[in-house]
């Protein structure tokens, strides 16, 4: 697409050693750089990566995961806009691109060929709050679960669960957004999302909260939770577990809150984004 350098963050594998050496100037004209730094293998690579890809000032950046790993970079790279590559467990964020037409949009996107605002998508997230300081954020969910402590990261007894909160509840999506496409659908771009209330007494609810999990949720109470408004967390002692993987305990003294916004990570809709590169003319050029 013609852009003039690449930068890739470090890993234990040595994957971008290898995409470095078997992208050799036969195959691609630009220079590949790797970041410097040293990896934990951690999620505090991702967000490191971010962070230094924001500061070289990167016109986009390309990630592969689920929500969790979106959520991460969401949280180091500020205003820069994401090529979101599903590959991970819970893929509500990210979409199924094929990985080709994925590079085809980020090379026309930093090559400015396309104009931005017209194909970049402003996303919604979930806020956590204590008072007026944002503690860390959520992009699809945030789940208060009685768990005793944190130990395995992923949430699988629904029976534990007592508050969600999405800001997308997209049918036929996997993960405990699932649970709220049942009870009243949330497309990315809908000012509002979804306050669930779990408990014994609730309406027996069934949905698909991992690949090949169906389960079943017992839903006290819904609400629309519009943008801007907060829901406080009344379950105590709880850990609050965040696109799928749990992250804080919290206690009744704490005083977090949950709050839905529209400062979300910047989505590249790559469809649109090859679309509007065609109509221009750009690949009919010599």
């Amino acid at each position: 697409m013609g852009v003039e350098e690449v930068i890739m963050m470090p890993d234990y594998f040595g994957f971008a050693h290898k995409i470095r050496e078997a992208l050799n100037p036969h195959s691609l004209f630009c220079q590949i750089r790797t970041l410097d730094f040293e990896i934990k293998g951690s999620q505090e690579d991702s967000f490191l990566a971010a962070q230094k890809m924001r500061q070289e000032k990167v016109d986009c950046i390309v990630t592969l995961g689920g929500d969790g790993t979106n959520r991460v970079v969401s949280k180091g790279c500020g205003k820069i806009p994401l090529v979101a590559i599903s590959t991970g467990t819970n893929n509500v964020f990210p979409v199924m691109n094929e990985g080709t037409t994925a590079g085809i949009a980020a090379g026309v996107l930093a090559r400015k060929i396309v104009i931005p605002e017209e194909v970049i998508i402003p996303m919604k997230k979930i806020s956590v709050r204590v008072g007026d300081s944002e503690k860390d954020i959520a992009l699809i969910d945030a789940v208060v679960t009685t768990e005793p402590f944190i130990g395995s990261k992923a949430i699988w007894n629904l029976e534990k669960v007592k508050q969600i909160i999405l800001s997308q509840a997209n049918p036929g999506s996997i993960g405990i957004s699932s649970i709220g496409a049942v009870l009243h659908p949330v497309h990315p771009r809908d000012r509002f999302g979804l306050a669930i209330e779990l408990g014994p007494e609730g309406e027996r609810v069934k949905a698909p909260i991992a690949p090949g999990v169906i389960a079943e949720a017992m839903v006290i109470s819904y609400r629309v939770l519009n943008l801007g408004e907060k829901e406080s967390i009344h379950a105590f002692p709880a850990i609050l577990a965040l696109d799928g993987e749990r992250e804080l305990e919290i206690n009744g003294a704490d005083g977090f809150e949950l709050k839905l916004d529209y400062d979300g990570p910047r989505f590249i809709d790559v469809s649109q984004t090859i679309r509007r590169a065609s109509q221009s003319g750009f690949f009919r050029k010599t």
